[in-house]
């Protein structure tokens, strides 16, 4: 088959909607659907391949799945390096547990860990530098199925045209008992990630593409229609996958019900489009030219999306505190276009592998240079903690919510020294109201024991819960209930068990933003309506670091507040965005003069409101 004109562009299509999806989550929540376009490629180019060469002889495994691993291990190593050798510039717990999932990486088992390991495809805040590479896990584990099954199919009839025209109806029957799993699992069993990483659930869009591959290939000339017809399919096609990724996200059920298996039949749509168009596409070479442009860029997909995940992790942690996001944005695209460029040139497997067996001086080159990266990156490798340190410290806090709260704690903590500092950084750093002469001291150790005899009860995720000795210290009469990983969906139920036993305070603070994408005023009124009307709530907005914005979300939480009498907003965005001094490496999690910071931006918050 003649290279198709238009399968690059539906590339370029494709990663623009990844990559703009990673960088700007909240603007393109729905934009990973577009790896399902790259699953229906797959699937009819593998699947043409296999058949063609069935034409001429028996498919010969063996050769197929090196040729497969050629054009995709080396690219995938060489980002696996560069990750590594990145890494030893920023703090070690940017690498904490990542043993498993490098090995997991290049072993192409990516998706199966997640699963076993229960990651989220959309975890925020501790983000897997390799997790991206659940999509070439997928792939190959369809390299090494299908042709086994075309091998199986084609051996055990007489007819080949017969055993291929079952071979397409096979791979439609399995397009849809995947969509339906597709569906049950993500859709009706609310298992987002079960369903996106396995392969029984999610090689719909594969098995489209092989199915029409087979139908291509067994009726190459369909009948003739105008231009105008498939021009039109095309862009409709491009437009409607286009909205998909403004209205879905991923843990809306319709994206399992519809969004998916829609956004593969689109694709296969658009592929028998760019078939009808061939003689009418071709690429001019002049200086400028869109086709052209978007062609070349698509053939650079795969190592613009191998690059621009991890760069995309790193950066913060590289470039300059300050850092406009928009340089962030122009330094990712630049590095992982020129490092594309760098692995499609060096790494391209036919004529390189003839360079190498007949040029020594080559050969010599890419072995040293392969040996220098592997120096730094093994030193990466050996120096990965299993847990971060910041995941340490909240352990240690969770197992000590049962002990007192003394002098020794306060200053395990680092917060006698700081205590002097506080007014000053409230009232001239970040312009809160502070008063000296009613702020509690630290070590007064006024929080409630309980809460049944608390007054306020403050809800949180792993930032509140690092804050826990700081809040219950600074905030008279506070008792913190606060986990790692908790999202705001969860407070509804929390609140619901307090106000069953009767200990449900007055005054409520929820900061349960930074692992939420959706949050709605109806989930609010929720909360509100479970505790009661007559309780004062205290909203929190919340910062996830520069990589994760929360503005739809903590917009949400100021219109609702300013429609209800009795909700406040303690605005944390406005402190911490521009101020990492009072965090960790993660930009996310509080040091010890950002928890004194945390715990008295919202005792200011209650005491404004008490008023």
């Amino acid at each position: 088959m003649q290279w198709l004109t238009g399968i690059n562009s539906l590339r370029f299509f494709a990663i623009f909607l990844i990559v703009v999806y990673h960088l700007f989550r909240s603007f393109l929540p729905g934009g990973f659907i577009a790896v399902d376009i790259f699953f229906v490629i797959s699937g009819f180019l593998i699947v043409g391949k296999l058949l063609r060469e069935s034409k001429h002889g028996k498919i010969h495994y063996g050769r197929f799945i090196f040729d497969r691993f050629l054009r995709v291990f080396p690219a995938l190593l060489v980002c696996v390096l560069v990750t590594l050798i990145l890494a030893l510039f920023v703090h070690p717990d940017i690498l904490a547990g990542m043993r498993a999932n490098t090995i997991a990486a290049l072993t192409f088992t990516t998706n199966i860990v997640q699963l076993i390991t229960g990651g989220s495809y959309e975890n925020t805040i501790s983000p897997n530098l390799f997790q991206h590479t659940w999509f070439l896990a997928l792939e190959m584990q369809f390299y090494l199925l299908v042709p086994l099954f075309m091998m199986a199919i084609i051996s055990a009839s007489k007819d080949r045209k017969h055993a291929i025209y079952t071979a397409g109806i096979i791979f439609a029957v399995l397009a849809v008992v995947s969509e339906l799993l597709m569906a049950i699992y993500g859709g009706f069993m609310g298992q987002p990630d079960r369903a996106y990483f396995a392969i029984d659930s999610h090689m719909g869009a594969f098995c489209m593409g092989a199915a029409f591959a087979v139908f291509n290939y067994l009726v190459p000339r369909t009948p003739r229609t105008p231009k105008v017809v498939p021009a039109i399919g095309l862009l409709m096609s491009l437009l409607i996958v286009s909205i998909l990724s403004f209205k879905l996200d991923y843990a809306n059920p319709m994206t399992y019900y519809f969004g998916l298996p829609f956004t593969g039949l689109l694709t296969v749509i658009m592929l028998f489009c760019i078939i009808k168009l061939q003689p009418n596409v071709h690429v001019r070479h002049k200086p400028i030219n869109l086709v052209r442009v978007m062609e070349q860029i698509g053939a650079l997909s795969f190592g613009i999306y191998l690059f621009h995940w991890p760069l995309y992790i790193l950066l913060p942690n590289l470039l300059p505190f300050g850092t406009p996001a928009w340089i962030y944005t122009l330094v990712n695209v630049v590095v992982s276009i020129i490092l594309a460029i760098i692995c499609n040139r060096a790494l391209h497997v036919g004529n390189r592998l003839k360079m190498l067996k007949y040029y020594k001086k080559r050969r010599f080159a890419y072995v040293t240079i392969l040996i220098a990266m592997l120096i730094p990156a093994g030193i990466s490798f050996a120096r990965m903690p299993e847990t971060s340190s910041i995941s340490d410290q909240l352990h240690e806090m969770a197992a000590q919510e049962n002990v007192s709260e003394d002098v020794e704690a306060v200053k395990y903590l680092g917060l006698d020294g700081l205590t002097d500092t506080v007014d000053e950084v409230l009232t001239s750093q970040f312009k809160i109201a502070a008063n000296p002469s009613n702020q509690p001291k630290i070590t007064d150790n006024s929080g409630a024991k309980s809460v049944s005899s608390a007054n306020v009860l403050i809800l949180g995720d792993s930032v509140t819960l690092g804050a826990k000795q700081a809040l219950e210290s600074i905030i008279p009469g506070s008792y913190v209930d606060a986990k790692e990983s908790r999202s705001i969906i969860t407070a509804t139920g929390i609140i619901a068990g307090y106000s069953a036993k009767g200990k449900l305070p007055n005054t409520i603070v929820i900061s349960l933003v930074t692992n939420e994408y959706n949050i709605t005023d109806s989930l609010l009124q929720s909360i509100i309506n479970t505790a009661g009307k007559d309780k004062t709530f205290i909203l929190v907005t919340a910062y996830a670091g520069p990589q994760q914005p929360r503005d739809k979300q903590n917009a949400v939480l100021k219109k609702y507040a300013e429609k209800h009498d009795n909700v406040y907003i303690a605005d944390w965005w406005e402190i911490a965005h521009n101020n990492w001094s009072l965090m960790y490496a993660d930009h996310i999690h509080l040091n010890p003069e950002g928890r004194i910071t945390y715990a008295n931006l919202i005792y200011n918050t209650i005491r404004s409101a008490r008023r």
